[in-house]
C-alpha cells in the first residue's frame, strides 16, 4: 500500500538568514500556534514563514505550500487528510481510484478558485470563498467531480447552516459565494443553485448618545477608553484596530494609516488602505499613551495592553465591561440568558462612525475613502434618518407662518 501520511511544517528563516523546515506547534485543543515551530522539542516562534504539507504519491515525496496563516493551514491540512485517508479505505477495500483526466475533480477547482481570487489581490474574498466551499464539499464529500453536483446538494448544505443557526443574510452570501464557484466550473448555476436566500435588508445598527456616555463613563483603564474612542472616531475594523502599530500614526499630521501587516498574515479588506484623520483630543490621549508603551509594537496589545501581541478577543473585553458595567437591555434572548451582549458588539462602533461622518456633512465619497469602503452603494445604507432630538431641534427651527 502507498504511504499516504500527511503532515503540516512551517519553512521558517532562522537566525543565520537560511530558510529551514520544521514540524508546527499545536494549541491544547488542536489549532496552529501561528509561527511557532517545533525546534529541538522545543516551541521557537519565526515571525517570516510560510506553512507547508509534506505528503507522498507513492514513494515520491510532495511539497504543498499553503496560503494563508495558522487557520488556512490546519483547514489545509485536514482537507489533505481526508482525501489520503479515502484513498487508503478505497485500498483496503481492493477498490482501485481512478481519477478520470476528463472530468474536473472539485476538491482541486476548488482549491485553484481560491488561488485565482487571491492571485487578483482579493484575499479578504479569497478567505471566504476557501470556508464556503470548503464547508459545502464537506456536506458532500461522496461526490468527487463537479458534473456530480446536484441541486439536491445545495439544498442539504442549506438546511445544515441553517440549523446552525446562520442568519438569513448569512445564508445569502454563502450562497452567492457557492454560485461564483459552480460558475467557474461551466455548471448550470440556475438548475443546480437554485435562488439565492431571501433576507430583510436592515440598517445598521448603531450607538446612541446616550449609551455612548454611560459606557464611556463606565470605563476606570485607560486602555479601554483609548481603544473604544479610537474605534468610535476612526471606524477601524477589529482586525485593524488589533493589528495597528504605533508606526502607523503620523502625530505631525494628525492621522493613522490603514495597511496590511503581511508579516502577521493580516491584509485590509479589498486591499483598501487609507489614511484616517484624527482628532486633537485623541492624539494628545495618543501621546500620553504612547509615553508608558514605547517598547511595544501595537498600540493595543494583549491582555489590556500588557503584552506586544496581536488581541484576537476585542469582542470578548467589549462583553465584560459593559457586563460589568451593567449595561444589558435586560429585554433581549442573550440578557434574559444571563449573557446580556446582543446589542454591543465592536463593529457597531464602526456603523456609529460612518452614521456620524454623514450626518456630519461629510459627501459619500469622502466617507468611502476614510472608512475603507469599496463602493458607494455600501456607505449609502448608512443613510438614515436622524434621531429625535435632532429632528426636534429642526422642525422647530422651520418658520412655520
Amino acid at each position: 500500500m502507498s504511504n499516504k501520511a500527511v503532515s503540516l511544517l512551517r519553512q521558517v528563516k532562522t537566525e543565520d538568514g537560511k530558510w529551514k523546515r520544521y514540524p508546527v506547534a499545536y494549541t491544547a485543543n488542536g489549532r496552529v500556534k501561528p509561527n511557532t515551530v517545533i525546534v529541538a522539542g522545543k516551541e521557537k516562534t519565526y515571525p517570516v514563514g510560510r506553512y507547508i504539507l509534506r505528503s507522498f504519491e507513492g514513494s515520491k515525496l510532495r511539497w504543498t505550500p499553503v496560503e494563508g496563516g495558522a487557520t488556512e493551514a490546519l483547514a489545509a491540512l485536514k482537507t489533505a487528510k481526508a482525501r489520503a485517508n479515502a484513498t487508503v479505505v478505497a485500498e483496503q477495500a481492493g477498490v482501485q481510484v481512478v481519477v478520470d483526466p476528463q472530468r474536473t475533480l472539485l476538491r482541486d477547482a476548488a482549491d485553484k478558485f481560491v488561488q485565482a481570487a487571491i492571485d487578483r489581490g482579493t484575499r479578504a474574498a479569497g478567505g471566504i470563498y476557501k470556508h464556503v466551499i470548503a464547508g459545502f464539499l464537506d456536506s458532500c464529500r461522496r461526490k468527487l467531480y463537479a458534473d456530480e453536483l446536484t441541486n439536491e446538494d445545495v439544498g442539504r448544505w442549506l438546511a445544515a447552516l441553517r440549523k446552525r443557526g446562520l442568519s438569513n443574510r448569512t445564508l445569502f452570501n454563502y450562497h452567492k459565494s457557492l454560485k461564483s464557484f459552480l460558475r467557474s466550473l461551466g455548471l448550470d448555476v440556475k438548475a443546480i443553485a437554485g435562488k439565492s436566500p431571501k433576507y430583510d435588508k436592515t440598517l445598521p445598527e448603531i450607538y446612541e448618545k446616550e449609551e455612548l456616555a454611560s459606557f464611556f463613563a463606565s470605563l476606570t483603564s485607560e486602555y479601554d477608553r483609548l481603544l473604544f474612542r479610537l474605534l468610535l472616531s476612526t471606524g477601524l475594523r477589529e482586525a485593524e484596530a488589533s493589528n495597528l502599530e504605533w508606526k502607523d500614526i503620523s502625530f505631525a499630521r494628525r492621522t493613522l494609516q490603514v495597511v496590511s501587516k503581511s508579516e502577521r498574515n493580516h491584509y485590509v479588506k479589498d486591499s483598501e488602505e487609507r489614511e484616517v484623520a484624527l482628532t486633537d483630543d485623541l492624539i494628545e490621549r495618543l501621546q500620553a499613551y504612547r509615553e508608558t508603551h514605547k517598547k511595544f509594537c501595537l498600540v493595543f496589545g494583549k491582555r489590556g495592553g500588557e503584552i506586544d501581541a496581536v488581541e484576537p478577543h476585542m469582542l470578548r473585553r467589549l462583553r465584560m465591561l459593559v457586563k460589568k458595567a451593567g449595561l444589558e437591555c435586560g429585554s433581549c434572548a442573550q440578557c434574559l440568558a444571563g449573557t446580556g451582549y446582543e446589542r454591543w458588539f465592536v463593529h457597531k462602533f464602526r456603523a456609529t462612525y460612518v452614521t456620524k461622518l454623514l450626518r456630519g456633512g461629510i459627501d459619500l465619497r469622502t466617507t468611502m475613502r476614510l472608512s475603507g469602503h469599496s463602493d458607494l452603494a455600501s456607505v449609502m445604507r448608512y443613510l438614515r434618518p436622524a434621531g429625535t432630538d435632532e429632528i426636534q431641534v429642526a422642525v422647530n427651527a422651520i418658520a412655520w407662518e
